[in-house]
């Protein structure tokens, strides 16, 4: 401020006075300036308190470039550091445990299937999202909370003075303002969110601590898809035991662990197996066999699936092309997870994988799951469409669990809907799961969609579907999964069980020469089937059924062009 007044004094005066600029006087004002300024910066180190002087200029500084590095650069909002040093202030005691007794709660707002709305639409518009978010959200809020992001896809609120139940009723209040879809590149996307609270003091005295338990209920509100959870001690924490898991999964699938079971899915009309689908399964080098629900989702959480998709893809077509050899052409289905289908490339490496291993594009059929696929409808949309545009089949897989059900069938191009086996599981004591199964066969025939039932176990519920016209089933009454090497064997015995014997006089609604497979091992009768008729019949729509079998085993032919099987294959 002395050098400021110094200035103004010699250089704001009117001209002709006395020491104007440009004369002797002039040049003293400028050098009376200069001194002034040396003595400010001199002053306080000489003076009695100069020392607490500079230092109260230091923390000015210091909390001057600690206001400058709090902020978020893309939303403006606080960080993670500015966020716990604020929940930290508002227990009362910093960063530390304190014995004081602070309401104050913390909110973790994590948005789902984020990866999604990058994988389709690119990063910049992402980026767009989180904006939008973060502006909503800030909007949404009291003027007493502070809001920030933390992470990439998470923001975080602290609230001072309110318990659990307020609490609830702030997430409730987020979660309606992030409910209009947000317009990114032409496509409307939704900003579902999941929610995790914890308050103080019941949940936690620390700022890291309620932080971590907000994150804990997040992934549980995550997995239940409530919306919002709080915290509870039964959550499963993040902790070492997973850490490590996906530290073995990643090893595993670079030592080539991961291997494909295959089950058969048999057509109802001729009873032929037209395909199977192919099942990953982790084969560990202690605990023997894991299932995919084990390692699956650590796998995904590591950015692992697309190296696991590429992987599956070449097993299971380097498996179909020796069925192909050895006289069986099975089509073999792979499941495609979301993060996959919605990249444009996928094409490009299916058409790869068919050349490498010289399979027609009809051999191959890519499942993908629906309820997967909200955000990213219209970029799964071109990948499906140009996977079908060269032959490839499209299947929509564990339809009825979705959000999105009716919607998917109308806007997503597919050739086969597969029904989910839990309403093939109360099939026979439930008359509304029985309705629910008949009316989504009609409905997809309707639409010209193939259907395949999954979770079929006892000769019951074969024989309703085949009532209701039905075109596929799958599970352990036909049979259980298999390794590759299995199959053709296993086709031989399934044509044996289908043999009609020369003049047994069994018509083709009638006689039970064969078994199935049922679970735990029991031996379940399925129908026989009669002599094939003399002429071709022509090709059949999905749902066609040929004139004389409706709600009867057809004959042993292979009605449809694309899934034929040999019944013979003994012979060849």
């Amino acid at each position: 401020m002395l050098i400021v007044l110094a200035l103004v004094v010699e250089f704001v005066r009117p001209p002709g006075l006395p020491g104007s600029a440009g004369g002797a006087g002039g040049l003293a004002a400028i050098s009376l300036a200069a001194v002034t300024a040396v003595a400010a910066v001199l002053i306080p180190g000489v003076l009695p308190g100069g020392a607490r002087a500079r230092a109260g200029i230091g923390r000015a500084v210091g909390r001057a470039r600690r206001r400058r590095w709090a902020g978020d650069e893309l939303t403006g909002l606080a960080d993670r550091r500015h966020f716990l040093d604020a929940v930290g202030r508002s227990l009362g005691g910093g960063g530390h445990r304190v014995r004081a007794v602070t309401p104050v709660a913390v909110l973790l707002i994590d948005l789902d299937r984020m990866r999604d709305v990058n994988g389709a639409l690119g990063h910049e518009q992402g980026d767009r999202l989180l904006v939008t978010v973060g502006r909503r959200l800030l909007a949404a809020l009291p003027g007493s909370t502070l809001l920030a992001r933390v992470d990439g896809d998470a923001f975080a609120v602290v609230l001072r003075g309110g318990g659990v139940a307020c609490a609830e009723r702030l997430a409730a209040v987020l979660r309606e303002a992030l409910e209009p879809p947000v317009l990114l590149a032409g496509t409307p996307v939704r900003p579902d969110a999941s929610i995790g609270i914890a308050c103080s003091p019941e949940h936690g005295r620390a700022a890291l601590e309620l932080f971590r338990h907000a994150e804990e209920a997040m992934h549980a509100a995550k997995r239940s898809r409530c919306g919002q959870a709080v915290y509870a001690r039964a959550h499963p924490p993040i902790n070492r035991a997973r850490l490590l898991l996906r530290a073995e999964v990643r090893q595993a699938l670079d030592r080539g662990q991961i291997e494909l079971s295959y089950q058969p899915k048999a057509d109802l009309r001729s009873g032929r197996i037209s395909g199977v689908e192919a099942l990953v399964r982790w084969r560990h080098p202690v605990d023997g066999v894991r299932l995919p629900d084990v390692f699956l989702t650590e796998l995904d959480r590591a950015g692992l699936m697309p190296k696991l998709t590429v992987h599956v893809l070449d097993q299971a077509l380097a498996a179909c092309a020796g069925w192909h050899a050895r006289g069986a052409p099975l089509t073999v289905s792979v499941n495609v997870p979301a993060s996959v289908i919605v990249d444009r490339a996928f094409i490009g490496v299916v058409r790869a994988a068919l050349a490498r291993h010289l399979l027609p594009p009809s051999a191959l059929v890519i499942e993908v799951t629906e309820d997967s696929l909200i955000e990213a409808r219209e970029a799964a949309r071109r990948t499906l469409t140009g996977l079908r545009s060269f032959g490839v089949r499209v299947s929509l897989d564990d339809y009825g669990t979705g959000f999105c059900s009716l919607t998917y069938l109308r806007e997503l191009p597919a050739d086969e809907v597969k029904l989910d086996r839990t309403f093939l599981r109360d099939l026979d004591r439930d008359p509304a799961a029985a309705e629910i199964v008949r009316s989504t066969v009609s409905l997809a025939h309707a639409l010209r969609l193939r259907i395949v039932a999954e979770g079929v176990e006892t000769q019951r519920s074969w024989q309703a579907l085949a009532d209701w016209q039905c075109d596929e089933v799958q599970g352990y009454f036909v049979a259980g999964p298999m390794t590759g090497d299995r199959v053709v064997g296993w086709l031989r015995e399934w044509a044996a069980r289908l043999a009609v014997p020369p003049g047994a006089g069994t018509s083709a609604a009638g006689a039970l020469v064969g078994a199935g497979i049922a679970p735990g091992g029991a031996a379940a009768a399925i129908p026989a089937l009669a002599a094939p008729p003399s002429a071709t019949p022509p090709p059949l729509r999905p749902g066609q059924w040929p004139a004389g079998l409706r709600g009867a085993p057809a004959p042993a032919v292979a009605w449809r062009a694309g899934y034929r099987v040999q019944a013979d294959l003994a012979a060849s």
